[in-house]
């Protein structure tokens, strides 16, 4: 059974930090971000290395999809229809970059999970 407080808990960290980060040092540092969020959330999870670690990627695949769409939305409203935007973001790229987010956090998960 998903415990929603935790998996919000981690959505929280994972798009504040990813966000914060972000900004001050580009993609790479919304990658650190997101990675060190989801240390945090394999932490706080009080059960095995596998529970903290499908917390951790799931709270970083909510992330990926918020921040997916939050650019088609503001990729909508800057273009001049959504011919052009689906153009100019790739979804394939999206998608990938879903799962790279999904990875990470599991990752995280795991290396928080076993602290």
């Amino acid at each position: 059974m998903v415990n929603y407080t935790e998996v919000l808990i981690g959505f929280v960290l994972t798009f504040t930090l990813s966000v914060i980060l972000g900004i001050l040092a580009g993609p790479l540092g919304s990658y650190i971000g997101l990675f060190l969020a989801t240390i945090i959330v394999g932490y706080i999870v009080y059960g095995d290395v596998a529970l903290s670690s499908f917390y951790g990627g799931l709270s970083s695949v909510l992330t990926g999809i918020v921040f997916f769409i939050s650019m088609i939305v503001m990729n909508l409203l800057l273009s001049y229809g959504p011919g052009a935007s689906m153009m100019q973001m790739g979804i394939l790229g999206m998608i990938v970059g879903i799962m790279v987010d999904g990875i990470i956090g599991a990752v995280g998960g795991f290396i928080g999970g076993s602290i």
